[in-house]
């Protein structure tokens, strides 16, 4: 779930502008806004039943299901737009060490997936995923933002409807039609099964999550240091957001569309309302042809893909006006201001990594505890972290490795 902030710079360099050597405060804010937004889906239950057995959606489930996670792709996007030249060129001799950087952040990430996969925490780890998208993107890397804006919006517009003709097929010819929520070592014996589900059956379906890489990547090809621009980012995702949220509740308004969905996902009007917020117990609603009206989180709908692109790009350019303002107000101290955020989301691989570990770690100690008390000790501790990288100017740990290793094994190739 990355850039996961691998970029060349620092955390004590962050800047509210962009420029050689600098990164975007406001990437690494909304990359921190993110990190914070998986973890209270991975902490949180996203639906609840209250004393009546009536089910309803929790806060973490209205605000941050299939959001932050798609939230995370598109600053991928972005990231990799800054590594490869930002809104200028890039000459093709560098593109080319460039290009050898990404591949091996992209295996060095797969390993890190792999691994954490292996863990008991019940979590969709995504870093397989984001190793498939990090070798899809290099493709891309020359393509400037008009071009990239294109082939951004097709994928969004196009990939849902593929996705919805695809994944029934390939989940009747497979056996196992799906490996689980998080690939492990050993679903490289089954490599069918294995790219069917990184590609189509999975948690998190690169065939559609690609077009968020795509639009995080014409993004960081504009000049994000102009307020004009990131405002411009943020109405658009704004209207973007709002618009799909609309059209979907237009659309199921119409005679006959809640109820084929109920009876195609086999739930009542309530648990139907519920899933539609979190995205959950929808997995036989596909066979109702107005599954394509809804929004559900990781449901792959296409108004769904709209709404959190919509998303993604608002709390982008959002926080990216808050530091650009923060920045001319106050100067370093409002850069100093935002180190807890910027600090956690220029070491978001680091961080993820931690909190998973710590989820398997201490699930027995920690089990007795009221979850919203859980959340807000890990979310703490992030920003402390990220308070303490933005103070000393350091990478984190994970994030040192895949600069280090990346950087000397792409000079020697």
């Amino acid at each position: 779930m990355t850039h996961f902030s691998t970029s060349g710079a620092t955390a004590g360099k962050t800047s509210a502008a962009t420029g050689k050597g600098s990164r975007i405060a406001g990437v690494d804010v909304a990359r921190g806004l993110a990190l914070l937004g998986m973890i209270a889906v991975h902490i949180m239950p996203l639906a609840v039943l209250s004393s009546s057995s009536v089910p309803s959606a929790t806060w973490a489930g209205t605000l941050f299901a299939g959001r932050a996670s798609a939230l995370f792709v598109l600053l991928a996007g972005v990231g990799l737009a800054l590594l490869s030249g930002g809104s200028g060129s890039i000459a093709a001799p560098k593109l080319a060490g460039v290009r050898r950087q990404v591949v091996i952040r992209a295996v060095l990430i797969c390993g890190f997936g792999l691994g954490l996969g292996l863990l008991d925490t019940n979590v969709a780890v995504i870093l397989v995923h984001y190793a498939i998208m990090f070798f899809g993107a290099i493709a891309f890397l020359r393509l400037r933002a008009v071009a990239l804006g294109c082939w951004a919006a097709g994928w969004l517009i196009l990939s849902p409807g593929a996705l919805y003709l695809l994944r029934p097929w390939l989940q009747q010819v497979l056996d196992p039609s799906r490996l689980g929520a998080s690939p492990l070592p050993e679903d490289f014996g089954t490599p069918l099964v294995f790219l069917a589900d990184i590609f189509v059956t999975g948690y998190y379906p690169v065939l559609v999550w690609f077009g968020f890489l795509l639009a995080g990547l014409c993004v960081g090809r504009l000049a994000l240091s102009r307020p004009p621009v990131a405002l411009a980012i943020a109405v658009l995702g704004a209207l973007l957001a709002v618009g799909s949220k609309v059209l979907s509740a237009w659309l199921l308004a119409m005679p006959g569309a809640l109820s084929s969905l109920r009876q195609a996902a086999g739930l009542d009007s309530t648990q139907l309302e519920v899933s539609l917020v979190t995205g959950q117990r929808l997995g036989e609603a596909p066979q109702s042809i107005w599954f394509l009206a809804i929004s559900a989180p990781h449901s792959g709908a296409p108004l769904d893909v709209l709404h959190v692109t919509g998303c993604a790009l608002t709390v982008l350019g959002a926080a990216q006006l808050v530091c650009m303002a923060l920045s001319a107000l106050f100067g370093s101290v409002g850069e100093m201001i935002l180190w807890p955020l910027t600090g956690a989301g220029a070491a978001t691989l680091t961080l993820y990594a931690a909190h998973l570990v710590a989820l398997d770690l201490f699930s027995d100690a920690s089990a007795p505890l009221p979850r919203t008390m859980l959340f807000i000790t890990y979310a703490i501790g992030c920003l402390l972290a990220g308070l303490v990288f933005g103070f000393l100017g350091k990478r984190a740990p994970l994030e040192a490795l895949v600069h280090s290793v990346s950087r000397t094994l792409a000079r020697s190739a």
